[in-house]
């Protein structure tokens, strides 16, 4: 029960913070991609530290099954790690409409956007999903046809996998010139920042299944309706299916680069009473 409550504040953390950075970008235009990068560094980083000494900070489903799959995290805890990183998405989703409810009608009102119908995914973008990014490129027939949907399944792909390498690769014992424990949140938290600003334009960055579907399942709640689910090109599984993919891939390269290379790696991703046989 205690580290799927700290998996699920510390996902709340993540989404608050990245999420919120996304809703003052787009109705203020006071923040750019890289202070909304900047955003998610810390949100992962805080998230991470919030959580990590109890449930080992996964705040990524992506992260969690990977960690299963190819290192020694045990499998009977997973489902109650993803659902707890889902609902802490939900809920931040929540914390971020309620002070930003009127802000947001306002701009759908200014931008002539009727929440649920075509268009408002420019509106819904503060909380999910889409490629291309609305914001960049628009939200007509012939933006969105810039990024086809296996350009969008493949992106999201390489970037988790990128992401869950670089996540085992940072705290792996084996690994002489990994950081130290109490710097590996931050450090994680500068490869996500990279990777959001790299990856936004075209996928947004989801890098996190829970990041997209627990606030998904909020915006349908929400009013947005057939642009939450199943979204203007019916592509709401994309993020979901796409960085679980992703991240397999990844903690395989891993495990399996590591072993031509190096010795057996080092278990990670357990709890740290786990890892003490308690």
């Amino acid at each position: 029960m205690a580290e799927s409550l700290a998996e699920c504040v510390g996902t709340f953390i993540l989404i608050l913070f990245g999420n919120g950075a996304v809703a003052v970008s787009v109705l203020t235009g006071a923040f750019d991609l890289w202070a909304v990068a900047l955003m998610w560094f810390l949100g992962v980083a805080l998230g991470v530290y919030a959580s990590g000494a109890v449930s080992g900070g996964h705040i990524n489903p992506a992260v969690t099954l990977g960690l299963a799959t190819f290192a020694d995290f045990p499998w009977r805890k997973v489902p109650a790690y993803v659902v707890a990183q889902i609902a802490g998405a939900f809920l931040a989703s929540l914390a971020i409409f309620v002070p930003w409810s009127g802000v947001i009608a306002g701009f759908e009102s200014s931008e002539q956007l009727t929440r649920g119908e075509p268009g408002s995914q420019l509106s819904g973008i503060i909380f999910t999903t889409y490629a291309p990014n609305p914001a960049i490129v628009g939200t007509d027939q012939a933006a969105i046809d810039q990024v086809s949907l296996a350009q969008w399944f493949g992106s999201e792909v390489i970037i988790t996998a990128m992401l869950v390498f670089g996540i085992m690769y940072l705290i792996a014992e084996i690994n002489d010139s990994r950081p130290l424990a109490n710097l590996a949140p931050a450090m994680i938290g500068l490869l996500v920042a990279a990777l959001v600003a790299y990856e936004a334009p075209v996928s947004m960055a989801a890098l996190n299944p829970a990041r997209d579907l627990g606030p998904r399942i909020f915006m349908l709640l929400a009013g947005w309706d057939q642009i939450a689910f199943p979204g203007p090109r019916g592509g709401w599984w994309i993020p979901t299916v796409s960085t679980i993919v992703g991240g397999l891939i990844g903690g395989a390269f891993y495990r399996y680069a590591y072993s031509w290379v190096f010795p057996k790696p080092a278990p990670v991703g357990r709890a740290p009473a786990e890892a003490r046989g308690e």
